[in-house]
């Protein structure tokens, strides 16, 4: 009878330490599911080109033409706190992110007020940040129905660029 009590004390004892084991490993796994969005979300920057003037702005336009590529123009600044809601809730959405693929970012930087972006922004009529449209990669012109003023969801992105063929 000593026997056996101990073998199942030490059975006992076995099984509780598994047990914590995999309490304590199963604990970990939420946290760890969590970790590859989260380093994905740094990791995988999207490509925009960063401009400011219209020379440049134009110079990007002409490099997506010529590889038949549409262009989403994206105007923000730094102290603009609508942009970086845009920038937090449509731009890291993964479906975006997939569907943009295809299409040359051009990232409009008009946080410093000055002669060369108030070009741009004159001559493509951007009243401000955040606006954002998409040129036909045929002709260089804004798409009809794709101009993006102020504060925009993944949804209303979404069915705009699909408006817009992409």
């Amino acid at each position: 009878m000593a026997v056996s009590s101990s073998r199942s004390r030490a059975s006992i004892r076995a099984d509780a330490c598994s047990r914590r084991a995999i309490l304590r490993h199963a604990a970990l796994l939420p946290a760890l599911a969590l970790l590859p969005r989260r380093v994905l979300a740094q990791a995988a920057e999207l490509a925009f080109a960063h401009v400011s003037t219209r020379e440049a702005f134009d110079a990007a336009v002409r490099r997506a033409r010529t590889r038949r590529k549409p262009v989403l123009a994206y105007f923000t600044a730094e102290w603009c706190p609508i942009c970086k809601s845009i920038d937090k809730r449509v731009f890291s959405n993964p479906v975006i992110r997939r569907r943009l693929e295809g299409i040359a970012l051009v990232r409009a930087d008009v946080t410093a007020i000055d002669a060369g972006n108030r070009a741009l922004m004159e001559h493509l009529r951007v009243a401000g940040p955040p606006t954002m449209f998409v040129i036909d990669p045929k002709d260089g012109r804004e798409m009809p129905g794709t101009r993006l003023v102020g504060a925009v969801d993944a949804n209303l992105f979404l069915d705009t660029i699909n408006l817009a063929g992409l």
